[in-house]
């Protein structure tokens, strides 16, 4: 079986780790990828990955090196399954961007690579999150500080890799509520409520209670703001963090409201059937590296799968 390594090579930067990843200069159709390739014959995978790194980056100031882990993986249209290895390693590189023409002997010598280093929010755009195994859950993320796995800008796109971070704090944003909606149902919705999901890093929370308007203050005193129905007739909008770091959304509505089952009916399929998410995962993906500076053009985009779980349009937030 063919043997290939990938590394993920990380640098400190401010308070997170940064992941190295490059684009083929003159071929914008290419995704974004880390260092890697194929082992030569009587090559270590160790050998190799080291090889490669220098091959494509130039880079032979990377240390600490350890390897994550394999996976048997399938190969492209005409490829058979490979065996992966994935190690980790860090590097004080000082640039922030650079070209690097290849070198050796594989079929990328001579095209010229565009290095950077990317933040967390920005190391899913790297080629597909299910075939990076090792940036799931209890890895990747386990390296990046908690302020970067919580919070997006304002009307920014971000899709970052699943953690339990999301679940904890769903569950103290519900406690807090509890505190001031007694007799409220409050739910985790949305893609971080799914397990395995790349998500944009805010935590959607639904809301169903008798009379939502008679309890708009009490949802103020939590630390969120009132936004109105923002478009959506029938449901109460609030929003926590600063425009620059937006964690929460609260989705309040009357109880038995047709659009809080609704919200609940998407997430609960997801959460049945691994493959369904699977599938809106990568969609959610694909869609993220070609309309990334648009955020209203990704949401509106989504709603032909939505549609298909829920049957009817009501979908903007989900």
């Amino acid at each position: 079986m063919m043997e290939k390594v990938y590394a993920y090579i990380l640098k400190k930067q401010a308070s997170s780790d940064t992941l190295l990843a490059f684009t083929h200069k003159g071929h914008p159709e290419v995704p974004m990828q880390v260092p890697g390739g194929t082992c030569e014959e009587g090559e270590s995978p160790y050998e190799a990955m080291k090889r490669e790194v220098f091959e494509e980056t130039g880079l032979t100031d990377f240390f600490g090196i350890k390897k994550l882990g394999e996976a048997v993986l399938p190969g492209g249209d005409d490829e058979e399954r490979f065996l992966a290895h994935f190690f980790v390693c860090r590097s004080n590189e000082p640039r922030d961007s650079w070209e690097h023409t290849v070198t050796g002997d594989g079929e990328d010598r001579d095209l010229i690579f565009h290095h950077r280093w990317l933040s967390p929010r920005n190391a899913l755009l790297v080629h597909d999150y299910y075939f990076h195994v090792f940036m799931r859950p209890g890895y990747l993320p386990g390296l990046f500080t908690k302020e970067s796995l919580l919070g997006l800008p304002n009307d920014t796109i971000s899709l970052m890799p699943p953690t339990p971070i999301w679940q904890r704090e769903f569950r103290k944003a519900r406690d807090e509520l509890m505190k001031v909606l007694p007799g409220a149902e409050i739910e985790h919705i949305g893609s971080t409520s799914v397990p395995d999901l790349p998500a944009k890093p805010i935590i959607d929370i639904a809301v169903a209670i008798p009379d939502p308007e008679r309890h708009i203050h009490a949802v103020k005193r939590c630390g969120y703001r009132y936004r109105g129905e923002q478009g959506i007739v029938g449901r109460l909008y609030f929003v926590k963090g600063s425009s620059d770091n937006r964690t929460h959304h609260i989705h309040m509505f009357e109880k038995g409201s047709e659009l809080y089952e609704e919200h609940l009916l998407f997430r609960d399929a997801l959460r049945k059937a691994p493959s369904l998410a699977r599938d809106y995962g990568k969609l959610k993906l694909n869609l993220w590296r070609k309309l990334s500076g648009n955020r209203k053009s990704y949401t509106e985009s989504k709603s032909e799968f939505i549609e298909k779980i829920v049957g009817n349009s009501h979908r903007k937030n989900l």
